[in-house]
């Protein structure tokens, strides 16, 4: 695991590119923004923003996994600048590019916190935050909704792991996905009262959701 030290670092970094990108996008000149983030890219990860939007998500967090391992550095600069894209493109009213890159940098941000803790860093904290506000009334991938899942357990929204669940369940009520169903009711019911008061469930909540779950099965 990457110390959170790094990942402060790493966040400063980021974060005083994205401050530049922000004086290059008020003189009004998109083109010349785009330009500075696909250098950036090349700087940062050694790919183009063209090489990288070709790539399912799923392909791109595999292309960041050599040994099965994600490259969590670059699938942060990756996220990070492919976010910045997606609001240019959504700003100009190409909603549908703005979409898919925000969908990727989504999928790579919560990849990303499988490995490393980026719950203690703010800045990436508040990225994710904003980009599910911006993909809010946009339908997710199954497969970026397995990786919320995980996440929103794993920050302690208990609630809202819960819905993405259901949200799972309506899309094909696999085995497999009862049976993770199962496993995360079951992880709650260790929890103490007040933990799931905090993430907004109580204990009734949980024996109804694995009752539930358990029917399915």
């Amino acid at each position: 695991m990457i110390n959170r030290d790094y990942i402060l670092r790493l966040a400063e970094a980021i974060g005083r590119e994205l401050s530049f990108i922000l004086k290059l996008r008020r003189r009004d000149n998109d083109e010349e923004v785009l330009i500075y983030i696909d250098d950036v890219l090349l700087r940062t990860v050694g790919m183009t923003s063209r090489f990288l939007n070709s790539l399912s998500d799923e392909m791109l967090v595999k292309a960041l996994s050599p040994i099965d391992r994600l490259n969590v550095e670059a699938a942060l600069w990756i996220a990070s600048l492919l976010q910045e894209e997606a609001a240019i493109y959504t700003a100009r009213g190409n909603s549908s590019e703005g979409y898919y890159r925000s969908v990727k940098a989504l999928a790579l941000y919560l990849a990303a916190s499988q490995q490393e803790p980026l719950e203690e860093a703010p800045f990436f904290q508040e990225r994710i935050l904003n980009l599910l506000q911006t993909l809010a009334d946009y339908e997710l991938p199954d497969s970026v909704k397995q990786q919320l899942f995980a996440y929103y357990e794993r920050i302690g929204h208990y609630g809202k792991a819960e819905d993405i669940f259901f949200e799972l369940l309506e899309h094909g009520k696999t085995i497999a996905l009862l049976e993770q169903g199962r496993a995360f009711y079951q992880r709650l019911q260790a929890k103490n009262p007040a933990d799931l008061a905090a993430g907004n469930l109580n204990e009734m909540e949980v024996a109804e959701g694995l009752a539930q779950v358990e029917k399915l099965l």
